[in-house]
C-alpha cells in the first residue's frame, strides 16, 4: 500500500463503517486512477469531497420523512438534556440549599415545629427550587396562614403581590418567591406552605447554554441517525425492541420538558417534574443506543422469504406494544394493592413515604416498570388509532387467537390508563413514583 492510498483510506474514516465496507475499495481505486503520476498527497479538492461526503453519510438518517422526524426529536431531546446540565453547572454554586430553606422558613411562625424538604429540578432556568414546609395547624385556617406568611414577608422587606387562591408572589434582590399555602393530608392536622423560588439567570448561562444546546443537538442528531441506520438492518423483533425503548425515552424527556415549561409559568403541579422521570428518559435513550449496537442484524445470506403480510406483522407488533404498556400499568396497580393489603395500611399511610415501592420490586424491574408505565399512559391510547383498524382488517387474515389477543390488548389500552385517573389509581401512581 502506497502512502497516497494510505492517506485516502484514512480520509475514508469520515464515512460510516458499513459504507466503507461496501464502497471503500471502489472509491479509493477511482481516486488513485484520477491522481496525476508522482502525486504524494491527496489534492485538497479530494480531501474536501471525502470529508464532506463522509459527514453527510454519518449525519443523514435513512431516507424518509419519518426517519428525519425521529432524528430531529433525538436532537431536540439531547439538546434539552445538555441545556439542563449547563443550567445545573452554572447555577449550582449561586444558590445554597440551606440559605433557601432558612429564607423560606423565616416567613412562617417562629414557634411552629417545622418539617421541610427541598427539591431542585434538574433542567429549569435558575430553579425552580421548591421547598416544602409543614407545621401543626393549631387553630389557623388556610386564609389565616396565607395572611400571616404575607405579613411576615412584608416585614422581611419583600415586595408582595395580592393573595389569589392562597397563592402570592414575593420579590426581593432579583429573587422571585412563589408561595402556595395548602392543607396537609386528611389524616394529619397540618397545614403546609410550598415555596417555588426563581433566581435571575447567571451571566455565564447564556453563552454556556447556547454552546450546550448546539453541541447537544449535534450529538443527538448524530446518535439518532446512527441508531436509525442500524435499526433498519435489525430483525423485526430487534426493531420492535429498539422502537419501544426509544419511544419511551423520547416521551419521558419530552413530557419533562413540557412540565418544566408549565412549572416555570407557575401553572400548578405537573405530573412529570423532577429528576426521576428525566433520568429514566435518559437511561432509556442510552439503552436504545446499546440495543442498536448489540442486537444482531438480519441474516443477509438467508434465502429469500415469501412476501411479508404487513397486517400480520402489524397485529403482532401492536399487540406486543399494548401488552408491554398494559403489563407495566397493571404492575403499578397490583404492587400498590399487594403492599397495602400485606401491611394493613390505608391509602393515606401508603403515601406517607413509609412504604417504598422498591421494597416490592427489585430496582431493575422497578425502573423498567416506571419507564413503560409512564410511556404507556400516553402511547398506549394513541396506539388505538393503529390497533382499531387492524382489528377490522385482520379479522380474516390472522388466527382467531391472535385477533382475540389484540382485542383484549386494545381494551386494556383504554381501561388501564383510565384506572390511573381514578382516586385509587392516582394514589397508586403517586406511590409508585416514590
Amino acid at each position: 500500500m502506497t502512502g497516497l492510498e494510505r492517506d485516502y483510506r484514512r480520509l475514508l474514516l469520515a464515512y460510516p463503517r458499513a459504507y466503507r465496507r461496501a464502497r471503500g475499495d471502489e472509491i479509493v481505486t477511482t481516486l488513485l486512477e484520477a491522481v496525476p503520476p508522482g502525486r504524494a498527497r491527496p489534492p485538497v479538492g479530494d480531501v474536501w469531497d471525502l470529508v464532506r461526503g463522509g459527514l453527510r453519510q454519518r449525519f443523514a438518517p435513512p431516507h424518509g420523512r419519518g426517519y428525519a422526524l425521529v432524528a430531529l426529536l433525538c436532537a431536540a431531546a439531547v439538546a434539552y438534556l445538555a441545556l439542563g446540565a449547563a443550567i445545573r453547572l452554572t447555577t449550582a454554586s449561586e444558590n445554597s440549599k440551606d440559605s433557601l430553606f432558612l429564607a423560606s422558613a423565616a416567613l412562617l411562625p417562629h414557634d411552629a415545629p417545622l418539617v421541610g424538604d427541598q427539591e431542585r429540578m434538574l433542567t429549569t432556568f435558575g430553579g425552580p427550587t421548591e421547598v416544602e414546609l409543614t407545621f401543626a395547624t393549631r387553630s389557623q385556617s388556610l386564609d389565616d396562614l396565607a395572611v400571616l406568611v404575607r405579613d411576615r414577608a412584608v416585614a422581611e422587606g419583600w415586595a408582595v403581590d395580592p393573595i389569589d387562591a392562597h397563592r402570592f408572589t414575593l420579590e426581593r434582590d432579583g429573587r422571585t418567591l412563589v408561595v402556595t399555602v395548602a392543607g396537609g393530608v386528611p389524616a394529619e392536622p397540618e397545614l403546609g406552605a410550598s415555596f417555588h423560588t426563581r433566581y435571575p439567570w447567571p451571566a455565564a448561562l447564556l453563552p454556556v447554554g447556547i454552546v450546550a444546546v448546539l453541541l447537544g443537538a449535534l450529538a443527538g442528531w448524530l446518535a439518532g441517525a446512527w441508531t436509525l441506520r442500524r435499526f433498519r438492518s435489525r430483525t423485526p423483533a430487534g426493531q420492535l425492541l429498539i422502537a419501544l425503548t426509544g419511544a419511551s425515552g423520547l416521551l419521558l424527556v419530552g413530557a419533562v420538558a413540557v412540565s418544566t415549561a408549565a412549572e416555570l409559568d407557575v401553572s400548578g403541579p405537573t405530573l412529570f417534574t423532577g429528576t426521576l422521570p428525566e433520568g429514566m428518559g435518559l437511561a432509556a435513550l442510552a439503552l436504545t443506543l446499546l440495543l442498536a449496537a448489540v442486537l444482531p442484524p438480519a441474516d443477509a445470506a438467508a434465502p429469500p422469504r415469501p412476501p411479508t403480510d404487513l397486517v400480520r406483522v402489524g397485529v403482532r407488533a401492536v399487540t406486543a406494544a399494548h401488552l408491554a404498556f398494559g403489563a407495566a400499568i397493571a404492575t403499578v396497580l397490583v404492587s400498590f394493592t399487594v403492599r397495602m393489603v400485606a401491611t394493613g395500611a390505608d391509602r393515606v399511610a401508603m403515601l406517607s413515604g413509609a412504604h417504598d415501592p422498591k421494597d416490592v420490586l427489585p430496582l431493575p424491574l422497578y425502573a423498567a416498570v416506571m419507564v413503560f408505565s409512564y410511556a404507556g399512559v400516553v402511547l398506549s391510547p394513541l396506539l388505538l388509532f393503529v390497533s382499531m383498524p387492524l382489528l377490522g382488517i385482520g379479522r380474516r387474515r390472522v388466527s382467531p387467537l391472535a385477533w382475540r389477543v389484540l382485542l383484549a390488548a386494545a381494551i386494556s389500552a383504554v381501561v388501564l390508563p383510565a384506572l390511573l385517573l381514578t382516586p385509587y389509581g392516582g394514589d397508586a401512581a403517586l406511590w409508585f413514583r416514590d
